[in-house]
């Protein structure tokens, strides 16, 4: 099935990438207004022992890298940028990462669940060939 000319498929990863960057826009101003972390509820705890004495830094990655990042590669792919489901993938797996950062310096948020199956739904719905072959030139396979 298709909408406006896409594969209905798309909305999927469209809206993952969409409540990502939507999240990661409102932390990332949040950590970045008040970098010691007290107006979301972070304690600074986990930093003993990393090179962040606040969240300052981690709340600018969190801004552009699952903000604005999220927002381009969206964009991306409705609009049928060939790079975009590569990007997708990318966004994903940055999201992993982000995740096991967090896992390892002992931050216990409610929002670790809800990332991973967002990175999930991301990675692996951008490679769905419904959403490979929206792209223009690509084989058909």
């Amino acid at each position: 099935m298709r909408v406006h000319g896409r594969p209905a498929i798309l909305r999927v990863p469209l809206a993952a990438l969409d409540q990502l960057s939507g999240r990661a826009l409102f932390g990332g101003v949040a950590l970045l207004m008040a970098p010691s972390g007290e107006t979301v509820g972070l304690s600074s705890a986990p930093f003993d022992g990393t090179p962040f004495e606040n969240v300052l830094v981690p709340g600018f990655i969190l801004f552009v890298v699952f903000g604005l990042v999220p927002a381009v590669v969206g964009y991306a792919l409705y609009t049928r940028r060939r790079w975009g489901w590569t990007a997708s993938v990318g966004v994903a797996a940055a999201m992993l990462v982000w995740v096991l950062v967090e896992e390892t310096i002992g931050f216990d948020r409610p929002t670790l669940s809800l990332n991973l199956a967002t990175a999930a739904a991301i990675a692996v719905l951008a490679v769905h060939p419904a959403v490979r072959h929206n792209m223009p030139d690509t084989k058909r396979s």
